[in-house]
């Protein structure tokens, strides 16, 4: 089981909606936002805790912020952040918490970029390799991603979040 904490303004749904169409065809997704609980799909267990302004007591999991959601006081050193580089406050709040982070931005100095873009496709660009929580490194590659009417973040965010859990070519028994 994986905690991943979705960190943001609550009327910002474009990441839950990701998740709940696209990660549910993997894994078992349980989704916990304000007094709404939702289980979908099968696999190994995700459990999504979707708030504004969180109080994370996990010892380890993954921080997806929302494109301009304000970073959590504490953080356990263990967690892996999910964060828009061009923010410049998450950007702060991560270096000083001392975390690892995954950046995600228009610029090709960000973790995760893109490349090109069409009415229906981003071309999601990893710029740098990332340790996947099963301890794989993955090498900088390029996916696309079908917009569905998603903005560009919330793809860029979504496609580093399944990644970081190695969705693509891991043992899903391998996740922690």
């Amino acid at each position: 089981m994986t905690d991943i904490f979705v960190v943001g303004n609550n009327n910002d749904t474009e990441t839950e909606h990701l998740i709940k169409e696209q990660l549910s065809e993997n894994y078992a997704v349980t989704y916990i936002k304000n007094d709404s609980f939702t289980q979908i799909g099968q696999g190994y267990n995700l459990i999504f805790f979707d708030a504004e302004n969180p109080v994370i007591e996990a010892k380890a999991g993954v921080l997806l912020m929302k494109e301009w959601g304000e970073i959590p006081d504490r953080l356990p050193k263990e967690i892996t952040a999910v964060i828009n580089a061009d923010n410049s406050a998450q950007l702060e709040a991560v270096q000083k918490c001392g975390i690892r982070a995954v950046t995600c931005g228009s610029c090709s100095t960000s973790t995760i970029s893109f490349s090109s873009e069409t009415e229906d496709t981003l071309m999601i660009s990893l710029n740098r390799s990332i340790t996947a929580l099963s301890g794989k490194i993955i090498q900088p590659l390029e996916i696309p991603a079908e917009k569905r009417g998603a903005e560009r973040y919330s793809l860029m965010s979504y496609m580093a979040l399944r990644l970081i859990l190695d969705d693509f070519d891991s043992e899903l028994g391998r996740l922690i």
